[in-house]
């Protein structure tokens, strides 16, 4: 299955959320490829499917679908520690309508802090 994009990142035991806007982008960043991920770490695509990251091919990181899905409940809840994480506050007033307006917020995160 292919990645849908955009998608985010979501690393193991950290609240910590990289969004990635396209495929090109993913290509591009090097150290998305050479960082060594855990098998808890995984890639969510906008449709909410959920990719592997520890499988390499030529040197760059091959996601991997994992045959799971996270819905847009657990996908804002993710949005939400993201956001708690960044010190923002009311967290939990935090609401978007579909996944890619979730990822939508992650962005907003991404580029406030650029």
């Amino acid at each position: 299955m292919e990645i849908k994009w955009p998608a985010i990142l979501k690393y193991s035991n950290d609240p910590e959320l990289l969004y990635i806007s396209n495929q090109s982008e993913w290509n591009s960043d090097v150290g998305l490829h050479n960082f060594i991920y855990e098998d808890s770490d995984y890639l969510i695509d906008c449709s909410g499917n959920m990719f592997s990251l520890t499988h390499k091919l030529n040197s760059h990181i091959n996601p991997q679908f994992q045959n799971r899905q996270q819905s847009l409940e657990e996908i804002l809840g993710l949005v939400k520690a993201h956001s708690a994480q960044l010190g923002n506050c009311c967290v939990a007033k935090l609401y978007a309508p579909s996944i890619e307006d979730a990822f939508d917020i992650v962005k907003s995160f991404t580029d406030e802090s650029s």
